[in-house]
């Protein structure tokens, strides 16, 4: 930046008078960047909204548009000690189950071998192994997967626990105990694993508490009898009975016809009964909550378009921030931020969308539903579309009404499912068309937030040329006073040396 003197022969603070007309200038620059300001400011309210839409598009609506949501099923066991279970799609009716045996993971647990005083950096040559033997680790139903270790002078005990867990086993040396402990990840037939060594007999994994653990060892079910024998239980799948059908599994949990039973423990010869039945509850609370969910939505749109104008409100100057407090500003930033959404013409078309779909019909085997068919209805005219069911304990204003999505839903829940299913299909679809990518905006996406990207860099670009056309223009202005000081100075000049002249 070029240093700028002024004033000296005109005795004028130049300075001062630029600053004024830069001022005025400055104007539109800062109308600029106020209104690029508040349109940040209103993308970030459409954000928010459009966030909280979505969210209800994807769960609540999604969820209700689909049939199996309405066929919640609930499961009842006679013994839950025994076996708990849950239903999807199971057929309604009562069940036998027998549990006759429990997945269980193969596990080794070594023999305690504390008083060699091994840790983990133990060389395994050190405990007596046979150098250049190898240990083969197998694992998988059948065995063939298969990893080899070689040991050699560097080998150590922690090397070995690494190479079983790169087998897929969990493997670890307890020093304060002093054992090897060794067990599958998984339950079931389907993750069992040998462990052997082709070491000289005497030389092998014995050294560490251990011995070949083959299939034959594990089938036996060694069990530790006395401080210094391993114990080794192997892998097994569960079996039971249902209805007569014998089902054997790798896991605890299994997945059958709908049911989902998590097994705790056997049953004796007299089983056990389940007992399956339509979820009544589990459903309507599905509904109630949807419901709830619009009802707040829906009054979050209507509040923000209807909020109380901004009028007299216009975007602060660095100014006028300056001369208020934090409080002040923030105040008078929030009346403005409250009022974006007002009147908005893209919210009103949401609004509308949601109020026109929940007042769709559909037709099922020849006769036609809408949500009033189930009870669920409109309030007055001042609550703006909020839901209502009838007879719901909650609602103040209808609890005492006949429940007629509760009736209907113990009745006939697949005609409900239907016709439920059929009207939240038609809103998720017109959402879903209203929130499709165009030139004007994103997909799924309410407003046109392609169109305040534009909107944004227009401003910004004007701004900056702006800025650019501010620079000349002060520079213009120090130009023209310094050309004037210059010529102050020159008529000074020769008015001193006239007076010298005349001897004034």
């Amino acid at each position: 930046m070029p240093i700028r003197l002024s004033g000296m022969a005109s005795g004028l603070d130049t300075e001062a008078i630029i600053k004024d007309m830069m001022s005025a200038q400055s104007l539109k620059k800062t109308n600029l960047e106020g209104k690029k300001e508040k349109l940040t400011w209103k993308k970030e309210k459409w954000e928010e909204m459009n966030t909280k839409v979505y969210s209800f598009y994807t769960d609540k609506l999604s969820s209700l548009k689909l049939q199996g949501s309405y066929q919640t099923k609930k499961v009842s066991s006679s013994d839950e000690s025994k076996v708990k279970a849950t239903a999807s799609n199971a057929v309604a009716g009562s069940y036998s189950l027998s549990v006759e045996k429990l997945a269980s993971a193969e596990y080794v647990t070594g023999a305690d071998i504390k008083d060699k005083g091994y840790t983990k950096e133990t060389l395994l040559a050190d405990t007596g192994m046979e150098v250049g033997q190898t240990i083969t680790i197998r694992t998988g139903k059948n065995l063939d997967n298969v990893v080899e270790y070689t040991i050699d002078d560097e080998s150590s005990i922690g090397d070995l626990v690494n190479k079983l867990k790169d087998a897929g086993l969990n493997a670890n040396f307890d020093t304060t105990s002093g054992r090897f402990y060794i067990a599958a990840k998984d339950t079931g037939e389907e993750n069992k694993f040998t462990v052997e060594s082709n070491a000289t007999e005497g030389m092998g994994l014995e050294k560490l508490g251990l011995q070949n653990i083959t299939r034959e060892l594990a089938e036996t079910g060694v069990t530790a009898n006395n401080s210094s024998q391993i114990a080794v239980v192997a892998a097994s799948d569960s079996k039971i009975q249902l209805n007569g059908a014998i089902i054997n599994s790798s896991s605890n949990t299994i997945q059958t016809n709908g049911l989902t039973l998590e097994l705790i423990g056997t049953t004796n010869s007299d089983g056990i009964k389940l007992s399956v039945s339509n979820d009544t509850d589990a459903v309507y609370d599905k509904v109630k909550n949807f419901v709830n969910s619009y009802n707040e939505l829906l009054k979050d749109m209507y509040d923000k378009y209807n909020a109380p104008s901004a009028k007299g409100y216009s975007m602060l100057t660095s100014e006028q921030k300056e001369a208020m407090t934090d409080e002040q500003v923030k105040l008078w930033e929030d009346k403005i931020k409250d009022s974006l959404l007002r009147r908005d013409d893209t919210l009103n078309d949401v609004m509308s969308l949601f109020r026109s779909a929940m007042q769709e019909t559909v037709e099922i085997d020849g006769e036609k539903f809408s949500l009033s068919s189930f009870g669920i209805v409109t309030g007055t005219y001042t609550e703006h579309g909020q839901l209502h069911i009838e007879g719901e304990s909650g609602d103040a204003l209808y609890s005492d009404k006949d429940n007629k999505l509760r009736k209907m839903l113990e009745s006939d829940p697949e005609k409900v499912g239907k016709a439920l299913s059929g009207i939240m299909s038609k809103f998720y679809n017109k959402l879903t068309d209203k929130m499709s990518v165009s030139n004007l905006s994103s997909a799924f996406t309410l407003y046109n937030d392609k169109q305040m990207k534009t909107q944004t860099e227009e401003y910004e670009k004007q701004i900056k040329n702006w800025e650019t056309k501010l620079q000349d223009i002060e520079d213009k202005y120090y130009k023209q006073f310094s050309a004037m000081e210059k010529a102050m100075a020159t008529l000074q000049q020769k008015q001193s040396q006239l007076s010298g002249m005349l001897g004034v």
